[in-house]
């Protein structure tokens, strides 16, 4: 019986600090962490610029989602970390793509230019995929896997470049292969 109880302890310490590893990754980066991941929405739209993009398109790729309008302080604040990462990782099959709602086609035309933004700008004209992904501010980002579950959520970063979000960006690029 000591055997037994011996065995069984180890076997969940064991479980219970493999899944800290991958919660803690999320909690200091300031993401939430969504258990158990769900399906994210499919979705297609148009890029500022021409063309259009689908979620389901990027399926193999880890990808950030992030909602946002020109006009939203924290947005305009975090742009330009968000590009930096973007171009961090992307030879790392991690794809970052902004999101507009309901914003004008000049405003994220100017957008583009102050922020010196290469990412793609998705127009959600009639905000129906905010909706489908329940976005409540402007400024949130959804982290989906390689298999199109989002695993994670995040309001307002602030600066993407952090010591911990590339923690976190690392763990899914290695767990999600």
């Amino acid at each position: 019986m000591k055997h037994f109880s011996m065995v069984f302890l180890l076997g969940f310490i064991f479980l219970l600090s493999n899944a800290s590893i991958g919660t803690a990754q999320f909690f200091e980066a300031g993401v939430e962490k969504l258990e158990p991941p769900i399906t994210a929405p499919n979705f297609t739209l148009n890029k500022l610029g021409g063309g259009k993009i689908s979620l389901k398109g990027l399926r193999g790729k880890i990808i950030l989602v992030n909602f946002f309008v020109p006009w939203c302080e924290v947005c305009r604040k975090e742009s330009s970390s968000f590009e930096r990462m973007a171009e961090e990782y992307k030879i790392k099959g991690v794809a970052f793509i902004l999101t507009a709602a309901r914003a004008k086609e000049k405003d994220l035309r100017e957008f583009k230019k102050e922020f010196h933004i290469s990412l793609p700008i998705l127009m959600d004209r009639n905000g129906a995929v905010a909706k489908a992904y329940k976005v409540f501010g402007h400024h949130e980002t959804f982290f989906i896997s390689r298999e199109g579950k989002i695993v994670g959520k995040s309001f307002g970063i602030g600066s993407w470049p952090s010591a911990s979000m590339r923690k976190l960006l690392e763990h899914l690029v290695a767990e999600d292969k």
